[in-house]
């Protein structure tokens, strides 16, 4: 069944999915993205694998060092344990997504199987296949987004037996996959897996924290390293700075509040850690090209 997903986010900004606990590890998201403050899938991972198809739109997904623009018709695969944001091309237009997560189980069937260790462990830890963009431009391709496209028909249908045809369709993708990536694979370079590491401790101290008054000292300690290394890691890792990703996460859950509460510009400010609501009102317009009260009236009548 096609659902619309539930962004929910640990302490460690690993995504809860309901995969992790369900008899059958597998669930298709429709998303719709835009520029209200919930339709951006902002920095998180999870264990499980995941693709995703862009049926109307343009989408911008981003790991660490790596960049994509998906048109219409577009898809990705993300490997597990990766970073990633998801949002609308320019954070602007609307963009429908579908979205295919699962397990690893889901296909390998038993731990240390030969689908596990001969197919599925290649693929997850080669460290240059953190995304990978399936693009129209190739017969290898278009049977990929055929599987997709059966794997959506199947979640919204529900036929009997399509739990089966699902893991079956799964199976056909991963071996399209697994051929696609062959010689990105066979020449793999050596990555220093430090750098995500050190950002999944300082995300979580900043998503933790961040209604405290914390400077960059604090975020860079926790992850035990110096203040210019924090900085460093944080743009060789996601293009931005500690400092104003502490500032888009305060804004970002602002602008949820002032769409999902009643509560005064003045209480959000102080919730969210803003010193002040002018400083408050200054740099929400700074990020979002408009004030808290122009917000909350334009984005509501929207809905």
């Amino acid at each position: 069944m096609i659902s619309k997903s539930k962004f929910e986010l640990a302490n460690n900004n690993m995504e809860i999915l309901p995969t992790s606990t369900s008899a059958f590890p597998y669930v298709c998201y429709l998303d719709e993205m835009g520029p209200l403050a919930n339709q951006h899938f902002s920095w998180h991972w999870h264990s499980a694998f995941e693709i995703d198809y862009v049926a109307e739109g343009e989408a911008q997904i981003r790991s660490a060092g790596q960049t994509l623009h998906l048109k219409k018709g577009d898809a990705v695969f993300i490997n597990s344990n990766v970073m990633h944001d998801i949002h609308a091309w320019n954070h602007m237009q609307d963009c429908m997504l579908y979205s295919h997560i699962f397990d690893m189980q889901f296909l390998s069937g038993t731990y240390h199987s030969i689908f596990e260790t001969k197919y599925l462990m290649p693929i997850l830890k080669c460290p240059d296949l953190q995304l990978h963009l399936i693009h129209a431009d190739n017969y290898l391709h278009l049977r990929m987004l055929e599987q997709i496209a059966r794997l959506a028909i199947l979640s919204e249908e529900e036929p009997f037996g399509y739990e089966f045809e699902i893991r079956s369709e799964l199976c056909r993708f991963w071996c399209l996959l697994f051929e696609d990536t062959a010689a990105l694979r066979a020449n793999q370079t050596v990555h220093n897996g430090a750098d995500e590491e050190r950002l999944k401790l300082m995300l979580d101290y900043i998503h933790t924290n961040y209604k405290q008054k914390i400077t960059l000292a604090e975020i860079a300690a926790s992850a035990n390293i110096s203040a210019r290394e924090c900085t460093r890691c944080f743009q060789r890792c996601i293009g931005i700075s500690p400092v104003n990703y502490l500032i888009s996460c305060r804004v970002r859950t602002a602008a949820q509040m002032l769409l999902t509460t009643n509560r005064s510009i003045t209480t959000i400010s102080e919730d969210c850690g803003f010193s002040s609501a002018s400083y408050f009102g200054k740099l929400f317009h700074d990020w979002m090209g408009c004030t808290p009260r122009e917000y909350r009236k334009q984005q509501k009548n929207l809905l």
